[in-house]
């Protein structure tokens, strides 16, 4: 028979779970009740036949499979929408339950084997020991391993998680860089912490914004199973103390230029100093990674001499090794000569690397590298104006656009096979060590004239500040200060490709973030770089609001404010108002211990500048309505930030401030998310019907914008339901739970769904419904298990509560369910954050 539209596309959807993995983690059980509630008997036979069916999608074509399921559903589920209109919502809330039971894996320690390894057999062996007597004492096992740069500590580290890779293959890969910056400032442990959460698909909702809290909630989710944490070229031994996981079968491998003798005393480590490969397994590494078996016996001399001179250092070896295979086999020779021209005292040493030497060495492998391939050396150049060593083939392409993608692609490939780059995850590459990016920018120095450094520095700054743009466009409808005009060229982006540019940026994330501290220096003798470093910040708003990444939020919006303020002659005042009420935005949505002191100050900084008292030209033109929509913005963020604060009248009149000041700007977003956050503060006040007024009004304001917010009015109907349950209206706060419920049907709300489905099911058991208050909580537990979330056994203890209620039990109705503090029914009023243009990033 004929079904709508809409049950139509949905049954094509359930379709194809069911030929899927999705059928036995979630979709099986599901439909079963759902046909049970709604179908009167039929399940069992559904099923069957369900089965059946993909028995024989094994052997059918997969359109063939797909079209007897999908009218095996039709017959059943499309009879049954017919006659009851709301079995679409059920549809989509087992849809949803299903793709969200199949919980996203951790990120896993993808181990590969190391490529020519050689020697430190001891140290591996010392270190399986050291493991197997840490494995039955309390806390994680310690190794710390030491030595000079370039000695191979990375390697070695690899090489012991290659034998190990059964038992931590299956764990999540935490590792983190703990080295100084190049100004000596020392990484942020609270900003380790918050990536290390996002891999472990901790809901950013539960992240704690205070380090003692952070580092608690990690032992919390660290407490079992065998866990590997790497940290890397660690500066400081309390550093390292930070990340110490909970389980016994953890191990934490610390790696270091020195003895850190407070890690041996404190926590126990065992340290394992790395020295020189002995020159039978330097020789071995030299020939292996030159490739040059083939010419070992006949230029023997020559090869002992690189031998000599590399005193046993593994990156000098590789890199030695790469230079003689440019031209084998005369450059073996010529490549060997230069290097006995080296003084003993003044060789590259194992354990003090004399930089100098190196860059002889470098600078040699460098003018052979021209020789043979000159656009090799032009990107070798180019990267070392970039600022890190991590870069990919884009920001290449930016910086070089002379040269077309085949011959940028092989340029890249020979700075590869030479061993001075190397591959890393998601299509990103790495120079080997600083040294070599030091060296790189040198040769850039020597080689090109000033105005084409500047311009390649411009091209990448460029290309970051586009791609930040791009993707905050393509993730959010907000407003921004675009004088460009940059933003109305970049389409909204669906949810598949959303989650794909989030991706992206956090693969780039410490580039982004050095990107932006570059541009601001560079500001000091070129006012460019200004706009350019507070336009890169503004686009990468959605990126850390969406991923929680408030360390560095704060510190690229202290440093746009800084561009902003330093270059007020080009109009940036406007800019200068929407980085500090940015700014105070990042220490809302964190809300640690003092931000709320900051953020107010940065929203009274941003009114300041906004302030229509001043009367200044720019605020009544060109954008005008820039500074109105600022000032309401930042009103907003202190009526938010007195809501999270427990004082709702103070509250009430600062988002009356900001609606009054969006009066004739066409911006009725803006006034939908002011109502959003009005609603939950009048019912606070026990104004319950002006609350359910304004929500229901700031619900259909989404709904009507183009294209509709179908997130942002599912929570308009959560808290307008917590208002009309305040105020005695059980029936008509089930309708809006409902509405809620239909409207949070995207995996990525997973979260917010489950909270919602907690509050219906309590709202459900107190008009005596138990068994759908049952599927109500069955159903958030699984979704908060998806989630990792803690907030899984409040499900739990309801299902305990209440295991095998009575179909006719007398409950009080007038009491209402208990909405302690819970079962929020809305999880983002948990945090202070969600402002006029935050919470709209869903």
């Amino acid at each position: 028979m004929l079904v709508e539209p809409e049950i139509a596309k949905l049954l094509s959807a359930l379709a194809g779970k069911v030929l899927s993995d999705a059928w036995d983690a979630g979709v099986k059980p599901r439909l079963a009740a759902l046909l049970r509630l709604r179908g009167g008997g039929q399940d069992e036979q559904v099923l069957g036949d369900l089965e059946q069916a993909r028995a024989a999608a094994a052997t059918s074509a997969p359109d063939e499979a797909l079209g007897r399921v999908e009218d095996l559903l039709r017959s059943t589920l499309g009879t049954l929408a017919a006659e009851q209109t709301s079995l679409a919502a059920e549809m989509r809330e087992l849809l949803a339950t299903a793709t969200a039971a199949r919980a996203q894996p951790l990120a896993r320690i993808a181990v590969s084997a190391v490529d020519d390894f050689e020697n430190h057999e001891e140290e591996l062996r010392q270190m399986d020991a050291a493991w197997e007597a840490g494995r039955g004492s309390p806390g994680p096992t310690v190794l710390f391993v030491y030595g000079p740069r370039g000695i191979g500590l990375t390697t070695l580290v690899r090489q012991w998680l290659l034998r190990h890779r059964d038992t931590f293959s299956a764990g999540p890969e935490l590792s983190a860089v703990l080295a100084r910056s190049a100004t000596g400032a020392l990484p942020d442990p609270a900003a380790v912490f918050d990536e290390w959460f996002r891999l472990l698909h901790v809901p950013k909702q539960e992240v704690p914004s205070d380090l003692a809290a952070k580092m608690a909630k990690f032992h919390q989710v660290t407490a079992e199973g065998p866990v590997f944490v790497l940290l890397e070229d660690v500066a400081l031994a309390s550093l390292a103390k930070h990340f110490l996981p909970a389980s016994s079968e953890a191990v934490v491998v610390v790696t270091g230029r020195e003895l850190m003798r407070s890690l041996v005393s404190d926590v126990h480590a065992k340290a394992f100093k790395v020295g020189p490969l002995l020159p039978e397994y330097s020789r071995r590494l030299l020939i292996s990674s030159g490739r040059l078996a083939p010419y070992a016996a006949s230029h023997r001399a020559e090869i002992d001499t690189a031998v000599r001179v590399c005193e046993g250092n593994p990156l000098l070896v590789r890199i030695a090794g790469a230079q003689m295979l440019f031209d084998q086999p005369y450059g073996i020779g010529e490549f060997a000569t230069a290097l006995s021209d080296h003084r003993p005292e003044v060789r590259l040493g194992a354990f003090d690397v004399d930089e100098r030497s190196g860059a002889e060495i470098f600078d040699a492998g460098y003018q052979e590298l021209g020789r043979r391939s000159p656009e090799a050396a032009q990107v070798y150049r180019l990267l070392g104006l970039h600022p890190t060593a991590e870069f990919d083939e884009d920001v290449v392409a930016a910086m070089a656009p002379g040269l077309d993608g085949r011959t940028r692609a092989k340029a890249i490939r020979t700075l590869r096979d030479s061993s001075l780059i190397e591959r890393i995850d998601g299509g990103m590459y790495r120079v080997i060590s600083g040294l070599v990016h030091t060296h790189a920018a040198e040769c850039a120095r020597a080689d090109l004239p000033g105005p084409e450094r500047e311009a390649a520095r411009r091209r990448w700054v460029r290309h970051y500040v586009d791609l930040a743009e791009r993707v905050d466009a393509g993730l959010s409808p907000r407003y921004r200060h675009d004088p460009s005009g940059a933003y109305a060229g970049y389409p909204p982006a669906d949810e598949d490709t959303q989650d794909i540019l989030v991706e992206e940026l956090v693969r780039r994330r410490h580039i982004l973030k050095a990107a932006v501290r570059a541009a601001y220096d560079a500001g000091t003798y070129d006012a460019w770089y200004y706009d350019a470093t507070w336009r890169l910040a503004q686009g990468l708003w959605t990126f850390y609001l969406r991923c929680g990444f408030h360390g560095d939020w704060v510190e690229v919006y202290e440093l746009a404010c800084g561009a902003a303020l330093e270059d007020p002659v080009r109009g940036n005042l406007l800019a200068l108002a929407r980085m500090r009420y940015g700014l105070g935005f990042a220490f809302l949505d964190r809300f640690g211990p003092g931000d709320p002191a900051s953020a107010r100050e940065q929203f009274e900084e941003a009114l300041e500048l906004c302030d229509p008292a001043l009367a200044r030209p720019e605020t009544s033109a060109p954008d005008a309505e820039g500074w109105r929509r600022t000032r309401s913005s930042a009103l907003e963020g202190l009526g938010k930030l007195a809501d999270g604060l427990g004082r709702p009248e103070q509250a009430l009149a600062h988002l009356d401030e900001a609606l009054a000041a969006l009066d004739g700007v066409d911006h009725p977003r803006g006034r939908a998310l002011i109502a959003l956050h009005r609603g939950p503060v009048l019912t606070k006040l026990g104004r319950y019907d002006d609350a359910a007024a304004v929500l229901a009004t700031a619900g259909a304001e989404f709904l009507a914008l183009s294209p509709p917010d179908s997130f942002n009015a599912a929570k308009a109907s959560a808290r307008l339901a917590e208002a009309l349950l305040a105020a005695g209206r059980p029936d008509q706060a089930l309708a809006a739970f409902d509405e809620a419920v239909a409207g949070l049907g995207r995996p990525r709300h997973g979260y917010q769904r489950a909270g919602v489905l907690l509050a219906r099911g309590d709202l459900l058991l107190a008009r005596g419904e138990a068994r759908r208050a049952r599927a109500d909580w069955s159903d958030a537990a699984a979704l908060l298990r998806a989630a990792n979330s803690d907030r899984v056994e409040q499900a739990r203890r309801r299902l305990a509560e209440h295991p095998d209620p009575e179909p006719d039990q007398d409950l009080d109705l007038d009491q209402g369910p208990d909405m302690g503090p819970d079962q929020v029914a809305d999880p983002d009023r948990a945090s202070a954050g969600s402002g006029s243009e935050g919470g709209d990033h869903e």
